[in-house]
């Protein structure tokens, strides 16, 4: 993203606004005296800052002011002859909050988005015909449905597990903070809506087994269809050969699936237990670890990972909690032994998500290994998470180099870490530091930018998103959250256009910049996680 001087504020806040009763953060890139004004502009407070810090990330030099809790109305900072104005409000979160829920009903496939739940953004049936199977072209599955999981057509095991997940833990921990009704077909079923939407990917996942317990890595083109309408793309789609990580994925979804939706439908969490118990099956029969990686010739995203472990982790606690049987525990204990990374919850490493079982389902039940030992290791893993924020100027919890393809994720991921810290221990320091990763997706980084389409006055207006670049409407699909900026691995044009520019500013706002601005569907169900949190009174 490329801004004139003129463009460019002394302040950084969270756009979308403020919530009573929580601490209003806002960064300040000026030597001050700064301000706190009225809705009218009338001084009610003078603060004095110290000179601004360098911020390695950004090459800014700023400050991170703390106003305190707020009443509720409008305030204005103000510095020079600037005054930038924000709200507090009871609940300022719930409408993004639904909406990032929502997008991800837009990312559905298999299924017409009809103008009564998708407005403007509405399009036929996508991708119905029969899936030929990768190593028998003569074989052909009707496989169709779940999410396009990103700005392609793609559509994924493993990325899309762990996103249903993250919605099924954001029931289970925060229900008040995710329970609203967000209009898409299913709604006023008896069923929160937010599982409902989990319930259309997991229905996938499970066409997605092979009759002898293993999943199906992906179900994709062998390449990326062109900036297209998603009914427009006939291209072949293919069921690619089986892998160990998606397998142990499943499992682990599935058996979470299978405890979260017997209260509503038996028979569904019945069938996801039976799919997680013989892909676990599957999985003890070929202990062997291989790498999924592309066949010959395909050339859409690979998801390939470097272990299982992780996966099998995540399984074994999951299926323990959803079956009471002690051996999955002492695999699980055997598993964790090998070294989990308890604070990450992406597709590439899920340790996090086996923490989340133990430390927030199973607790003492899981014994001293997997909930006492595993508490104290969470807690010491968690407390990088506020060190890296502490080391921010803005206080991102991300460090310099940290900055990635999706670095949305992992500072998503640390808030996640850091609000679970403070409900294992009431450290209101995670909680605050929590809220400023929640406001950095909302407006206050680097870029002076709302990651979150459709919200704030500086939001993404082109995401790297197929419907929303061909649907012939200016405005994109709403509550998609962009990746964000990523120095790591940038495209040759992204590094010609944006060259030294820091790396918390190294973020193009335009369509073609897949590695800057493209949206996930694993992105936009942490950062729900995470909103439902926030969504909660205080």
């Amino acid at each position: 993203m490329i801004r004139t001087k003129k463009d460019i504020s002394v302040f950084r806040v969270n756009q979308v606004g403020f919530a009573a009763g929580l601490p209003v953060r806002a960064a300040v890139l000026a030597e001050g005296p700064v301000r706190l004004t009225d809705a009218n502009g009338n001084t009610v407070r003078e603060i004095s800052i110290s000179a601004p810090e360098p911020d390695d990330a950004s090459g800014d030099r700023v400050k991170l002011l703390d106003l305190g809790c707020l009443e509720e109305g409008v305030w204005g900072l103000a510095c020079s002859d600037e005054t930038r104005f924000f709200s507090v409000q009871r609940q300022p979160w719930r409408q993004v909050t639904n909406a990032l829920i929502k997008g991800l009903y837009f990312q559905r496939c298999g299924c017409a988005l009809d103008s009564a739940y998708a407005g403007p953004y509405t399009h036929p049936a996508c991708h119905t015909a029969p899936a030929v199977l990768w190593e028998d072209r003569t074989v052909s599955l009707r496989v169709c449905g779940g999410w396009h999981d990103a700005g392609d057509y793609g559509k994924y095991v493993g990325p899309g597990a762990v996103a249903a997940a993250h919605l099924m833990y954001a029931h289970l921990l925060f229900p008040e903070g995710c329970s609203d009704p967000l209009n898409i077909p299913e709604t006023g079923n008896g069923l929160p809506d937010i599982l409902n939407e989990a319930r259309y990917e997991l229905e996938w996942i499970l066409r997605m087994q092979r009759p002898d317990g293993a999943f199906h890595h992906k179900l994709a083109k062998a390449r990326f269809a062109p900036f297209i309408m998603p009914q427009d793309d006939m291209q072949t789609e293919y069921l690619m050969p089986v892998s160990h990580c998606a397998a142990a994925a499943a499992c682990a979804c599935l058996a979470l699936g299978s405890r979260v939706y017997r209260e509503y439908d038996a028979a569904f969490a019945n069938a996801m237990l039976l799919s997680a118990l013989r892909g676990w099956e599957w999985l003890v029969n070929h202990p062997d670890f291989v790498p999924f990686k592309n066949p010959e010739g395909v050339r859409t995203g690979q998801y390939g990972e470097q272990t299982d472990t992780d996966d099998r982790f995540w399984a074994a606690c999951e299926i323990y909690a959803a079956t009471g049987n002690i051996a999955f525990r002492s695999t699980a204990e055997e598993l964790y032994a090998r070294g989990q990374n308890l604070t990450r919850f992406g597709w590439a490493d899920v340790g996090g998500m086996g923490a989340l079982c133990c430390l927030f389902c199973l607790k003492e039940t899981a014994g001293d290994i997997l909930y006492a030992q595993l508490k104290r290791d969470f807690l010491s893993q968690s407390a990088r998470a506020l060190e890296l924020s502490d080391r921010s100027a803005y206080g991102t919890a991300l460090s310099p180099d940290g900055y990635v393809w999706g670095s949305i994720l992992p500072v998503m991921s640390n808030a996640a870490a850091m609000i679970a810290d403070y409900l294992l221990t009431g450290n209101v320091r995670m909680r605050d530091a929590a809220l400023i990763q929640w406001s950095y997706a909302l407006g206050l980084n680097a870029l002076d930018i709302c990651f979150v389409t459709g919200f704030g006055k500086k939001s993404v207006k082109n995401p790297h998103h197929r419907p929303s670049g061909a649907d012939g409407i200016d405005a994109p699909v709403p509550g998609l959250i962009s990746g964000g900026p990523n120095k790591r691995f940038p495209y040759p044009a992204t590094m010609e256009r944006l060259g030294d520019t820091p790396p918390a500013r190294y973020f193009l706002d335009e369509t073609p910049s897949a590695d800057t601005n493209e949206i996930a569907v694993y992105w936009n169900s942490i950062a729900s996680l995470v909103a439902a949190f926030f969504n909660r009174p205080f």
